[in-house]
């Protein structure tokens, strides 16, 4: 399915830290059988669906990038960070999804490394919004 043709994105479904905790309770459960393989290729889809989102929402016209670039340009480099983690994790997700069958303990250590940098995307982003509200100079 191209991006084109997938559906908007709901809030909850967007939630990247949805879609990782999704993903870690699908690894956790009974793996390396017939039903948990194609658990995992829902939660892996659910992950680049909420991937696609933010980057949308980060890139797009109107997206975060450009106004907060013109309000905050000192968090430019900071967003540039977390497109380019977010740019780089699409494919891992992708080769991850694409993975041969029959499933197999090799597949739980790349899954898990997944979870880990999209879950420390998912914190950046956070204080990047964070960050954005929080005027220059408050003292926090």
């Amino acid at each position: 399915m191209t991006t084109d043709q997938r559906p908007p994105m709901n809030p909850i479904s967007a939630s990247l830290f949805a879609a990782v905790e999704r993903l870690q309770e699908v690894i956790a459960s009974a793996p390396m059988i017939d039903p948990w393989y194609h658990e995992v290729r829902r939660a892996l889809d659910s992950c680049v669906l909420a991937v696609e989102f933010h980057l949308r929402e980060l890139d797009g016209d109107g997206g975060i990038k450009e106004v907060l670039g013109r309000q905050e340009p000192r968090l430019i480099s900071r967003m540039d960070r977390i497109d380019a983690e977010l740019q780089h994790l699409l494919p891992e997700l992708e080769v991850a999804n694409n993975a041969a069958l029959p499933p197999s303990a090799a597949l739980l250590g790349p899954l898990l490394h997944l979870t880990k940098e999209l879950r420390q995307v998912a914190h950046e982003e956070v204080a990047l919004v964070y960050e954005s509200l929080t005027p220059t100079g408050s003292g926090d």
